[in-house]
């Protein structure tokens, strides 16, 4: 990217909730003022399900509503497939006009992104920044990364593909690609649960994204219980009420104040082997819809 726009990578073990906070994200740039993008590359239709507008090879808008259009911000998605990241490649570096054409065939597709190893992701990340370039009014990216069971071998794929086409057009491609990734705009941004599986991946993830010379952004500790008012020990019964009634009615307050209690100490151990900062996102309530999840979540990123 020439004038690199900042690169927000989003990344999480599944389930924890890493497009809706990758969205998140991306309303609380675009409410800033900022024009943003929000990009996918695995071809899941995370984007498309999550708002219910339809998301292609091309930035489309995904919401012009809520906050997103304070201040003229504007939030598009576009999903980036290996095709498309391919074909682009070979126009962009050989002039190959017909290759869109000839990428329609997956047989080729699969065979030219196995020449050599990672060179798919390198391709999927060359295709994203360079949005900038060909859509030069972006002021952020948002991209939905691979699961962080994967990340490290997406993200660092163009370090091992230069190494072995050294020389090539490919080993300039890769090696721009980690130059992008490299640079102090773009962050690795790291969701996750606080329970024991996620924080144990989460703290790895963050080891694997420093290993690779790059930037980690904030943790984000998605489905947090604020620890309710317990008293301990518990007053007795009230008059009326037996003993095995009112150890039904409090059992639930108990086990709310049990799991809160554990989600901080697992915070406490996420930061301090990570010794990044970390936003809380809370559990929302069940009427709110999962279309709507973004939208409320992004105000508790406001401080970044």
């Amino acid at each position: 990217m020439p004038a690199r726009a900042p690169l927000h990578i989003v990344t999480g073990k599944g389930g924890v909730g890493k497009t809706t906070v990758a969205l998140a994200l991306a309303h609380r740039l675009a409410s800033d003022g900022a024009q943003v993008v929000v990009a996918e590359v695995e071809g899941r239709g995370g984007l498309q399900l999550a708002t219910g507008r339809p998301v292609g090879p091309e930035p489309a808008p995904l919401s012009q509503g809520h906050g997103a259009q304070r201040r003229n911000g504007r939030l598009f998605g576009v999903q980036i497939d290996a095709r498309r990241a391919l074909a682009g490649y070979l126009q962009r570096n050989y002039r190959l006009g017909f290759a869109a054409d000839l990428l329609r065939f997956d047989p080729l597709v699969d065979f030219a992104t196995r020449i050599a190893p990672g060179l798919r992701d390198i391709l999927l990340i060359g295709q994203v920044t360079h949005l900038t370039e060909t859509h030069p009014g972006i002021d952020a990216l948002v991209l939905d990364a691979p699961p962080s069971g994967r990340i490290g071998s997406f993200l660092g794929a163009g370090e091992a593909l230069a190494e072995l086409t050294d020389g090539s057009p490919i080993a300039a491609q890769a090696a721009s690609v980690m130059d992008d990734l490299r640079d102090p705009g773009c962050r690795v941004h790291v969701v996750t649960l606080l329970d024991e599986l996620p924080v144990t991946e989460a703290i790895d993830t963050v080891q694997a994204i420093r290993d690779l010379g790059l930037t980690p952004g904030r943790l984000v500790a998605n489905r947090c219980l604020e620890r309710p008012e317990a008293p301990d020990p518990l007053p007795p019964a009230p008059d009326g009420i037996d003993a095995e009634r009112w150890a039904a009615l409090t059992a639930e307050l108990l086990a709310e104040a049990d799991f809160a209690a554990a989600q901080t100490a697992w915070q406490a151990l996420l930061v301090h082997r990570t010794g990044l900062d970390l936003t809380r996102l809370p559990e929302l309530e069940p009427e709110v819809a999962p279309r709507e999840q973004p939208f409320v979540l992004a105000a508790a990123l406001e401080a970044w």
